[in-house]
Parts: structure tokens; sequence; C-alpha cells
């Protein structure tokens, strides 16, 4: 089920998008994502989030202006 970000979901979304970036830019150290990662949690909250659920979050989309990420 996709359905809107809630404070709840903080926690597991930021992991998600903590390990999607160490896998995905394996060529930067995984110490400037985990330095970010209260930052981005920060962000998050004030972002228009969307979560895909499945017994658990498994999936994130944050909307930016016309552009939008998906982790």
């Amino acid at each position: 089920m996709i359905r809107e970000f809630q404070r709840d979901d903080i926690n597991k979304v930021a992991d998600i998008w903590l390990d999607t970036n160490i896998k995905a830019h394996n060529f930067i150290p995984a110490e400037y994502w985990k330095s970010n990662f209260k930052s981005v949690k920060e962000a998050l909250l004030l972002a228009e989030v969307y979560v895909y659920e499945y017994d658990k979050v498994c999936v994130f989309k944050k909307l930016f202006a016309d552009l939008f990420h998906l982790f």
C-alpha cells in the first residue's frame, strides 16, 4: 500500500536512505552519508514523502518541486 509518510516512519525511512546511499555510492566513504544522517532526518520531516508498505515500510519517495527521488 502506498501512503503518506507519518512521523513514526522516520527511523525506517532514514535507515533506507542511509543504506541505499552507501550501496549506490560505494565510491564515497560511508562516513559521509552517516555524517549527514541527522540533517536528512530533519529534512524528511519537512518534505512531502510517500512510503510503500507491505507489513513494513519498504521504500519511500520524496517529492522535490517537479522532481522526485525514489529509494
